[in-house]
């Protein structure tokens, strides 16, 4: 779990900016994605300085560095590691997904979802098998996972309100693919591949 201090801020700042005027009709940075909003920050690092995109990318970081700097103090307080290695994260809001696969990412990602939402429910369900998926919940902590195997966002109450930080990087050396998912027990992945009924598409994040 990550601490309920951060928790609580995360959930209070992620509230308070999909409130906004701006981003209430629906910001969705790429129309693809099926959410109520969605925005990705990068860091400007990840861009040959002194470049368009480099500047751009720390404008926009600069505007939403709050986000960015409480999405930083989640990840230190659970790897420390990782939080030095990823490149970007996508702030989303009611996040429904069908079965994908990050092609352009080098390595595992890390979720993190706070809100109203059931417990154990919009968990990340990430194919570990031809016959098994892995359904880690997500709801106040972080779980690691290989999103260059099929995954998705299960089910939970359109009613309530479910708000993500998904880490992920993109540059630097790849990392060998696998396992699907880490420091899960395997008793986790307990369902069948009718969860994978749907095709699976290629995603960025």
């Amino acid at each position: 779990l990550v601490e309920e201090s951060i928790r609580d801020k995360v959930l209070h700042a992620l509230k308070e900016f999909w409130a906004t005027a701006e981003s209430s009709m629906g910001a969705r940075e790429r129309p693809s994605i099926s959410a109520d909003n969605y925005m990705i920050l990068c860091s400007p690092l990840m861009f040959e300085a002194g470049s368009k995109k480099a500047a751009k990318a720390a404008g926009k970081l600069k505007r939403h560095q709050g986000i960015w700097d409480l999405a930083l103090e989640a990840m230190k307080s659970v790897d420390p590691v990782y939080a030095s290695q990823y490149t970007a994260v996508a702030v989303t809001h009611n996040f429904v997904g069908s079965p994908h696969i990050d092609k352009q990412n080098v390595g595992p990602f890390y979720g993190f979802a706070v809100g109203d939402f059931k417990d154990g429910t919009g968990s990340i369900m990430a194919e570990c098998s031809a016959r098994v998926v892995a359904a880690i919940n997500t709801k106040n902590r972080m779980a690691k996972v290989d999103g260059r195997f099929p995954h998705w966002v299960g089910p939970y109450d359109s009613k309530t309100d479910r708000y993500s930080l998904i880490y992920y990087r993109t540059e630097g050396e790849p990392e060998p693919i696998g396992p699907v998912v880490f420091g899960v027990p395997t008793d986790a992945c307990t369902k069948t591949t009718k969860e994978l009924d749907p095709p699976v598409k290629e995603s960025t994040v």
